[in-house]
């Protein structure tokens, strides 16, 4: 991803201009925070596709009668020879657990979103499709203008990140 940035001088009252290395890094950390929550909606979504295929399984199991009816499990991999009686206590505690975690999981990635929002206000961090381009800025000033609203200026500081094409 290429990154640009505009700042102006301390003189004028604005933010100093950063260099290419601090602003290297600080898109990494962005770009570290993303993948970060990307991984967990990853794992979520997999778990919650192992959930759903425990549910089947116990809605199946659930319409046989004889619990000692012969059925095999796999356990990493291998099958392993049990009862329905043996096996549909294992997958409602199994069943369970999936979906703590699952919990567990959405509230990280939740929290990694207030992190990656925080991250982004703290170092004026924007996508290129969420700053206003020029004539956008300049067609807003207009407008406000007319209806006697006082024109607020565009901050130039901060880091501008542009995806590559």
């Amino acid at each position: 991803m290429a990154t640009k940035t505009t700042t102006t001088t301390a003189a004028s009252g604005k933010k100093p201009a950063l260099s290419a290395d601090e602003q290297q890094k600080i898109v990494s950390g962005f770009q570290a925070l993303r993948d970060e929550q990307t991984q967990l909606v990853q794992k979520t979504q997999d778990l919650e596709m192992d959930l759903k295929e425990h549910d089947l399984v116990l809605s199946t199991l659930s319409t046989i009668t004889d619990k000692q009816r012969r059925c095999y499990r796999m356990i990493g991999g291998v099958l392993i020879e049990h009862t329905v009686g043996e096996v549909v206590p294992a997958l409602q505690a199994n069943r369970e657990q999936i979906n703590n975690v699952i919990e567990s999981f959405k509230q990280k990635t939740e929290e990694k979103g207030k992190e990656l929002a925080n991250y982004k206000q703290k170092y004026d961090i924007h996508f290129s499709h969420e700053r206003p381009t020029q004539q956008q800025t300049n067609k807003s000033a207009n407008n406000n203008n007319e209806s006697g609203i006082a024109k607020k200026e565009p901050q130039d500081s901060g880091v501008l990140v542009e995806k590559d094409t």
